[in-house]
């Protein structure tokens, strides 16, 4: 190899491993993070529509039971 080189090559070879591997790191770290974060998040979505559809289904059993109400009083008279 030419002279020239060898320094080269030994200065590549410490900036990918101070400078790229970090980066490398980092970077899966911080992917990591955001999908845990993004998992959360839809399990927070879910436990709304959860919610919703428990509402919806009370809202129903209540405009049935005033619908019972209002057969009653209509049959009653």
């Amino acid at each position: 190899m030419e002279p020239v080189m060898e320094p080269l090559i030994a200065i590549i070879s410490v900036i990918c491993v101070f400078v790229g591997l970090p980066g490398i790191v980092c970077s899966f770290i911080h992917r990591h993070q955001k999908n845990k974060l993004e998992i959360k998040k839809m399990e927070y979505n879910k436990e709304i529509m959860e919610l919703e559809i428990t509402k919806q289904n009370n809202q129903i059993k209540l405009l049935e039971e005033e619908n019972k109400k209002y057969d009653r009083i209509i049959n009653e008279t």
